[in-house]
């Protein structure tokens, strides 16, 4: 013999309530993703710099060449500059490595702030050339302060069909709710059945 469920919910309708908050759940979960995608670009990279050891992520692992670097096109690009030798440096982006700042190469003022033995440099520049290019100090003697920086063709968050990734955001969780409700609709028909018989006439 078939029991209705405990607390007097018939079971379609459960399964209904079920798909609908699921279906509720993905697309929450859709939105947050695409709005994290949506909102990459501004990578904070912190650089350690000295005359004789070259650059590090942090200031026991200086080399030269220092740490190779990667971003995307178009990404605004945060650097915490440090100097461990105390002295002062400059961060450049050297695009046609002449080893010398040329005019529309990003060029950071000199770190530490307030000469040698001050605090660091938080300076941003945006990435807007492909390719792979060396990243140095524009200082003389600094020739051992330099390495490589990748700037990659962009993805996260770029335009789909020329829209932007917020209206993406709005017309896919608006789908995904239309898509819900309609279900909901279906399967509440469905579980309606046909109206019950009338009662046979008295004779």
């Amino acid at each position: 013999m078939h029991r209705p469920p405990v607390d007097g919910t018939p079971t379609a309708d459960r399964r209904t309530i079920t798909l609908v908050v699921t279906a509720l759940a993905c697309a929450l979960l859709a939105s947050t993703l695409f709005s994290a995608s949506a909102g990459a670009g501004a990578p904070t990279i912190s650089l350690f710099g000295s005359r004789s050891a070259g650059w590090g992520l942090n200031d026991t692992s200086l080399t030269s060449p220092g740490p190779p670097l990667s971003v995307e096109l178009g990404d605004n690009v945060t650097l915490v500059l440090n100097a461990t030798d105390g002295r002062t440096h400059t961060w450049y982006l050297d695009y046609n490595n002449d080893s010398a700042p040329s005019a529309g190469e990003p060029i950071s003022p000199s770190f530490p702030v307030g000469g040698g033995g001050g605090s660091a440099l938080s300076w941003n520049f945006t990435a807007n050339k492909n390719g792979t290019f060396h990243y140095r100090s524009s200082r003389g003697p600094d020739g051992a302060m330099w390495g490589n920086i990748t700037i990659r063709p962009a993805s996260s968050g770029s335009p789909l069909l020329g829209l932007n990734p917020s209206v993406l955001i709005i017309v896919g969780v608006g789908a995904v709710i239309v898509a819900v409700v309609a279900v909901a609709a279906w399967s509440w028909r469905r579980t309606k059945g046909p109206p019950a018989p009338p009662p046979p006439e008295q004779t």
